[in-house]
């Protein structure tokens, strides 16, 4: 969802770290350990990787007999939750690894998940270094040389302060109000093209605040620096999770392409294979699972497809 890669995958890691350290923001900004009562963490995200539950190879006739065996998935590992790399370990952990771990279990194949920094993940997927990236956003734009098994969802929210509600009920809304947003993201560049319908209506315009992390957009609401916060939803997830009762979303989620597991269009039968493994997985309840482990029960796909995305 952002236009430079390196800078948001940064910014939500900051944002997972913040949370998984229970702290909350005080009125100068800085960050205090969260107390008892409001803001006290009720849910914390998990540390390790999951062992896969379902059957080794129970789907391994779907898999081409050409293929070796071992399937290298290949992620930034900076996106929490979704795919991220916690303080003193030394794996990928999250949501999709979490999914992937247990795709390729039920197809036997042996599982190596590598990070990979920059923009080199779907270059390396089209080259056949990775034999996937661990989750990608399903655009149309990129379906030229991979294929994607939609995974979950994507979109993106707004948050707001509990303590101070605002009248705010959506995007549409905004002008005249103030608005936290992340550096080059997806969100900043659609806040300046509210700002400027607002300016063009003879509407008082949106006081654009951006900043160089979630984190940070974060705290300039809890300190009502900003009224609202504009971010994807999975890191959205883990903030409301995790500090019940200081944050609450303001409007609807707002949904656009799903992530998806990309594999190159070289490689129909693994695709299909992917979709098989993960749409059994939706069917005997183990992706809902995975996903409640997380606490993002709401990135939950109705059903496993390739190349569902609209956008």
């Amino acid at each position: 969802m952002t236009i430079k890669r390196s800078l948001k995958i940064s910014s939500l890691a900051a944002a997972a770290a913040l949370m998984l350290a229970g702290c909350t923001a005080t009125d100068s900004g800085k960050l205090a350990d969260g107390g008892e009562g409001e803001g006290t963490s009720a849910f914390a995200l998990p540390t390790e990787l999951r062992e896969p539950t379902g059957e080794f190879g129970s789907l391994k006739d779907l898999v081409p007999a050409d293929e070796d065996g071992v399937w290298i998935a290949a992620g930034s590992g900076q996106v929490a939750p979704l795919q991220y790399v916690p303080e003193g370990n030394s794996e990928i952990i999250g949501i999709v690894a979490d999914l992937t771990a247990e795709y390729a279990h039920r197809l036997g194949l042996e599982l190596k998940i590598e990070q990979v920094s920059g923009g080199g993940v779907m270059p390396g997927v089209e080259s056949g270094r990775y034999d996937a990236a661990l989750a990608s956003g399903d655009f149309i734009e990129r379906r030229g040389t991979a294929s994607f098994v939609d995974i979950l969802k994507g979109g993106t929210a707004l948050i707001g302060n509990a303590a101070a509600p605002t009248d705010i009920t959506g995007v549409d809304t905004l002008c005249g109000h103030s608005l936290a947003v992340t550096i080059s993201s997806i969100q900043q560049t659609r806040a300046e093209e509210e700002n400027k319908t607002c300016v063009d209506a003879g509407k008082d315009p949106i006081d654009v605040q951006p900043y160089d992390t979630v984190q940070a957009a974060v705290l300039a609401v809890q300190s009502q620096q900003a009224e609202v916060a504009w971010s994807d939803i999975s890191p959205i997830n883990v903030i409301l999770a995790e500090t019940p009762g200081v944050f609450e979303l303001v409007g609807e989620l707002m949904w656009y392409a799903p992530y998806g597991v990309a594999v190159s269009v070289d490689r129909p039968e693994m695709v299909e294979a992917v979709r098989a493994s993960l749409q059994s997985m939706h069917e005997d309840g183990t992706y809902h699972e995975i996903l409640e482990r997380w606490g993002s029960e709401s990135l939950e796909l109705d059903e496993i497809v390739v190349n569902g995305s609209e956008f």
